[in-house]
């Protein structure tokens, strides 16, 4: 490979095995870091020569893992289609279904170095990195939630996934032993990489069939009835073909219009089952509920082809934050209607888009579904599980969604804790108008000369500070790394919750006790939040800005209550999305002695003081009186009128 090949951050950061935040680091700190080629700040791509040097004299410098270095034999001046023909070649060369005669000497030669414990770890890691590279997290199946629409599925012999993607549920459909697997993708390259994912898992004697095309305008499998049908197919893509597919056999159950795409899809599976049959298809929730769908619905509820819909927790998709259900369907054996069984897992939120407890998850779905398979019905959890009859479906709107039909959880309230917080909040109250200061009018605004906060750090009074670079954090339960403050911890109000591997992360400044932080964005009426730092063993995270004051010419405290102050909000400007973007260094103070400072200093750290504790009184009041409002209305507790 020539040294002359270019590198990204990301791809540096792979060689030194850092995160990127540190390859930014790199760049500010050492003045002998490899330039880029190129002048683009947000992607900027350096000679890999020049950067391996680098790395080696400064002793960090990986050895390239099998992964590292049949990805950079790979990848070096190729675009996304040839990319994609050569991981599918990897894959089944990996997999000992492919001759590798089109890698070339180098390529095989790595490949046969790799033990065979760890081809197949080496196959997907190969088959994410070609997805990272194209964006394309929209047509990759989270491998977790394949496994879980195959279970919903049962024990399959046949299995056709017409929206396949990149293979991931007919991947998952080979591991469970299925032996003729079919799929369709609207993508060439795609197709060519999930057969080679397929093939690569299925047993020797299975039949993989997967094929490039537009599954509802060029149907591949015309003729094909399988076991179960399991899709995850594109959301809201209107162009399927409404104007083209006016006359087909597949729309059993009624024509969808144009801007129901995944009832033809429902009904496109549908066709390609066997009588008897199973159909799991992710949907978004809409789906349910639409009044252009309305009809449709009704005739499935009608036919008993209907069997489960199942409500998953928002965010659970990593390229979309809208809410999703998987829908079971049973291929119509007859028109005898079956109780359906409701699920509402949505209470499982995931702490970010793309990330849930698996594991948890599973069991809320599977369990009572399982108990549904083999009685037809299941114990009703009010607010999480129901089985119920069709007939109450088929109303004006044939609403699906499950927490429509759920019962309502009875809310639990105990009197003597609701009294005890009641109490709190009381003496709370109390204290806080005792908390405001005397004032008097002074008769005049500041009239003393002013300085910005950046004359002060010219001044060497003041130490500016901001992360700059991506920073690589965690709120995974368990997960290790120490605690980072970020401008989002801050606008909200709430203490951190992100952890960061330093190793992984690069240099993060540790917060101490008396600096001032305060969030670059804000939102709002532009008054800023500017909080004194009280306990240590903090990192600085992205979006904060970090003034540490020489506490023999600044003080904290009245930094900061300027800093709170509205005329502060107006230095800065306004982010495309509309949100102010501040420059702390802009902000004016008045320059008065020490002395005054810390006396007024005082003031301000007792008016946030008396600030925080109204909120939080506030809050208490609004959550009490929820639960006075609940309880009464359950019927669970009683005013008393004494």
């Amino acid at each position: 490979m020539s040294d002359e090949s270019l590198v990204s951050a990301a791809e540096v950061a792979r060689l030194a095995d850092v995160g990127r935040a540190a390859v930014s680091n790199w760049r500010r700190r050492h003045p002998d870091f490899p330039q880029p080629v190129d002048s683009s700040e947000a992607n900027p791509r350096f000679k890999r020569g020049e950067v391996e040097q680098w790395l080696r004299e400064q002793g960090k410098l990986s050895a390239p893992d099998p992964v590292e270095a049949v990805w950079r034999a790979l990848e070096a001046g190729r675009g996304d289609a040839e990319m994609s023909q050569l991981v599918a070649h990897v894959i089944a060369h990996l997999h000992g279904s492919g001759t590798a005669s089109e890698l070339g000497g180098h390529v095989r030669g790595l490949l046969d170095q790799v033990p065979d414990g760890e081809r197949a770890e080496l196959a997907e890691e190969l088959f994410r990195r070609y997805f990272e590279r194209s964006h394309r997290a929209d047509v990759v199946t989270a491998p977790e939630l394949a496994a879980l629409m195959i279970e919903l599925a049962g024990t399959l012999e046949s299995v056709l996934d017409p929206a396949c993607g990149g293979g991931a549920v007919l991947r998952e459909a080979a591991a469970r032993g299925a032996r003729d697997l079919a799929g369709q993708e609207l993508s060439e390259p795609l197709a060519r990489l999930a057969r080679a994912r397929v093939e690569a898992n299925a047993a020797p004697q299975a039949t993989v069939r997967v094929t490039a095309g537009d599954s509802l305008r060029a149907d591949a499998f015309g003729d094909l009835r399988a076991d179960a049908v399991v899709c995850d197919p594109p959301f809201g893509y209107r162009d399927w073909g409404y104007e083209d597919l006016g006359v087909d056999p597949r729309w059993e159950y009624g024509f969808p219009v144009k801007n129901e795409p995944e009832l033809a899809w429902l009904q496109h599976c549908l066709f390609h089952t066997r009588p008897g049959g199973t159909v799991v298809m992710l949907a978004p929730a809409g789906v349910a509920s639409r009044r252009s769908g309305k009809v449709i619905r009704q005739a499935m509820v009608r036919r008993g082809v209907v069997r489960a819909v199942i409500a998953l927790p928002p965010g659970l998709l990593r390229h979309t934050g809208i809410p999703v259900h998987l829908w079971v369907l049973r291929a119509s054996e007859g028109d005898s209607a079956e109780p359906i069984l409701l699920v509402d897992a949505g209470d499982a939120k995931p702490s970010r888009r793309g990330s849930v407890d698996w594991s948890a998850l599973r069991a809320t779905v599977l369990e009572p579904w399982q108990e549904f398979s083999d009685t037809g019905e299941v114990e009703t959890i009010p607010g999480r599980q129901a089985t119920v009859e069709p007939i109450d479906f088929l109303d004006e709107d044939v609403d699906l969604t499950p927490a429509r039909h759920l019962p309502v959880p009875v809310t639990e309230v105990d009197a003597a804790s609701l009294d005890s917080a009641r109490k709190q909040l009381d003496a709370a109250v109390e204290r806080l108008p005792g908390q405001l200061p005397r004032v008097r009018d002074s008769g005049a605004a500041w009239t003393r000369p002013s300085a910005t906060i950046g004359d002060l750090v010219r001044a060497g009074a003041v130490l500016f500070r901001q992360q700059t670079g991506r920073v690589e954090l965690t709120d995974e339960p368990g997960a290790g790394g120490r605690l980072v403050l970020t401008g989002r911890d801050l606008a909200a109000g709430t203490g951190p919750s992100m952890r960061a591997d330093e190793e992984r992360t690069g240099d993060l400044m540790e917060l101490r006790a008396g600096d001032v932080v305060v969030p670059t964005l804000v939102a709002g009426d532009r008054r800023p939040t500017a909080e004194v730092v009280t306990e240590t063993g903090l990192l600085l995270g992205p979006n904060v800005q970090l003034l540490r004051v020489d506490p023999e010419r600044v003080d904290a405290e009245f930094l900061a209550g300027h800093l709170r102050a509205a005329r502060a909000g107006r230095s800065g400007g306004v982010t495309a999305s509309g949100v102010h973007r501040l420059d702390v260094r802009r902000v004016e103070v008045p320059v008065v002695e020490i002395d005054e400072q810390r006396r007024l200093g005082e003031r301000f750290r007792v008016l946030r003081a008396f600030e925080r504790e109204l909120r939080s009184a506030a809050d208490r009041g609004v959550e009490l009186a929820r639960r006075y409002t609940d309880g009464l209305a359950e019927g669970v507790i009683e005013p008393d009128y004494e």
